[in-house]
């Protein structure tokens, strides 16, 4: 049972070999953190003579920058400047120190990264209408970000609170064996969690591991630290476009866990587009594969998120 719920949800989650057609349209990128802890990233020029656009693409929680690199050189392709970065702790972003002694956690994601990020492609992209695509943990942080009025519009890719109770039977019982078994278990004998053997995604700081479980295990995610971990946030205050895309076939981001998050977003403009994969000729898409290149029929969805930003 577990096995089947990492390989249909985690599996899309190993890097992709494939590189753009034109590797001279990115350049590699370190984006320094109000903390000066140092990011790295990949930022992709756009392809047409007038930009379009600037889009900032917010990873999911163990994701590589690297994984996004098609469906970035396709937003290239359509006139956006595009910035794919990985969290601290994750990947290049690592910066060679050993996992177990870096501290950081999802808060310091959205309060530190995510800002430091898109200060980064404002930078590069200048005078551009500025987009955020974020993915899982990359949409559900975005209102920890102090900047966020910078953003004109969002889209939003697998967007829930992932609360456990909301899952289906199997699903459920993954998970929880998952988080409140062996991730403390094995939290505490490496100072980490090794997700990667497992093919979920990259090993995680303890922090953000730590914080992954609470937040999944009561509704609301990102709400069950409002007050205490989370000083301030921004939910309320996000009043930009909001197009929220998730598979029918998602088994975290079910209908009930995507209301659950969006409810933190009163005051937004939300669009709500739930894609079957039969409709695009896929057999599945799943939590994990939006934004990989097998399912590049789905993303002109995504423009209809990007351009509202008018």
């Amino acid at each position: 049972m577990i096995t089947h719920w990492i390989t249909s949800e985690a599996i899309a989650m190993r890097i992709p070999r494939i590189l753009p057609d034109n590797p001279e349209m990115m350049e590699k990128t370190i984006i320094t953190c109000d903390d000066d802890y140092r990011l790295t990233g990949h930022f992709f020029r756009p392809a047409t003579d007038v930009p379009r656009g600037a889009v900032l693409i917010a990873p999911a929680t163990g994701f590589r920058h690297q994984v996004y690199f098609s469906f970035a050189a396709w937003l290239s392709e359509q006139g956006f400047a595009v910035l794919a970065f990985s969290n601290r702790g994750i990947g290049d972003s690592r910066n060679g120190i050993p996992l177990a002694e870096i501290s950081s956690d999802l808060v310091d994601w959205g309060t530190l990264d995510l800002p430091a990020a898109l200060e980064k492609l404002v930078a590069l992209a200048p005078g551009l209408p500025v987009s955020l695509v974020g993915h899982s943990a990359g949409a559900q942080l975005i209102g920890l970000m102090p900047n966020f009025a910078q953003i004109d519009s969002y889209v939003l890719i697998a967007a829930s609170s992932g609360h456990f109770d909301n899952l289906k039977l199997k699903t459920k019982l993954a998970a929880k064996l998952l988080f409140h078994g062996w991730q403390p278990l094995s939290v505490a004998v490496k100072g980490y969690w090794p997700t990667k053997i497992i093919g979920f995604g990259e090993d995680l700081p303890a922090g953000v591991a730590r914080q992954w479980r609470q937040w999944c295990r009561s509704p609301g995610y990102v709400e069950n630290s409002f007050g205490e971990e989370i000083r301030q946030h921004h939910y309320a205050d996000i009043k930009a476009p909001v197009l929220s895309l998730t598979a029918t076939d998602d088994h975290i981001a079910v209908p009930a866990n995507v209301e659950d998050f969006l409810r933190l977003l009163p005051n937004a403009q939300i669009k709500k587009h739930f894609l079957e994969p039969g409709s695009f000729g896929l057999k599945e898409i799943g939590h994990s594969d939006l934004l990989r290149s097998r399912c590049k029929a789905c993303w002109p969805h995504i423009l209809e998120g990007l351009e509202s930003n008018g």
